[in-house]
């Protein structure tokens, strides 16, 4: 395990995930979520590596509309994007999501700016999280980490039912994280570097 900063985990991962083509307004909101579950200790690296990949061999999608179980939509590109959908147009949204952690982290984002109050559930109408009073709270009880069928709406009042949620507090800004992980995610940033060259140098302001 290695210490990183949140200011690294976005840069790193912004770099890493544009080394793949993903348009940097997605790469942009991903690398924020990311910073946003490191900062409430939430495992994201692996996540993030996966993410490249599906998105690489097309296993994932971006469309809101248009998901299925073999080909969930990526929270790790759209979630804010789907909940700035969802609010806007006050509805109900179902679909299939992959890796729903970046969907919490998103909605612990908005929640922070918007004071917005959502709310998450599976395809047994049970609540998976919701945010209140700009915090995030979470069912400890389901795997957020796999494909799911699930519904995402806004609120005004949750029935009180005998399950205990926690709320995801904020930790230093120092993370530890592994150091193979790390070194990969590294290794995909660095190819978004553009070699010196006198056209690279004309641009910069050389």
């Amino acid at each position: 395990m290695i210490n990183v900063s949140l200011n690294e985990i976005y840069s790193e991962t912004y770099k890493a995930l544009r080394s793949v083509n993903i348009e940097w307004s997605l790469a942009k909101d991903c690398a924020n979520k990311a910073k946003w579950l490191a900062q409430h200790d939430q495992y994201f690296l692996g996540s993030i590596l996966k993410t490249a990949e599906l998105y690489q061999n097309q296993d994932i999608t971006i469309s809101i509309n248009e998901n299925t179980n073999t080909k969930p939509l990526s929270s790790a590109l759209m979630a804010l994007l789907l909940i700035e959908y969802v609010s806007a147009n006050k509805i109900t949204w179902k679909g299939y999501i992959d890796s729903s952690k970046f969907l919490l982290a998103g909605m612990g984002i908005i929640a922070k700016e918007q004071q917005i109050n959502l709310i998450l559930e599976n395809e047994k109408r049970d609540i998976i999280a919701f945010t209140k009073d700009q915090k995030l709270f979470i069912n400890s009880c389901f795997d957020i980490n796999v494909p799911t069928y699930s519904f995402l709406k806004i609120y005004d009042f949750i029935e009180k039912k005998n399950i205990k949620y926690t709320f995801l507090k904020k930790n230093k800004n120092v993370i530890k994280v592994n150091d193979k992980c790390w070194e990969r995610l590294k290794l995909m940033a660095f190819e978004t570097y553009v070699e010196e060259s006198k056209t690279s140098k004309s641009r910069a302001g050389y």
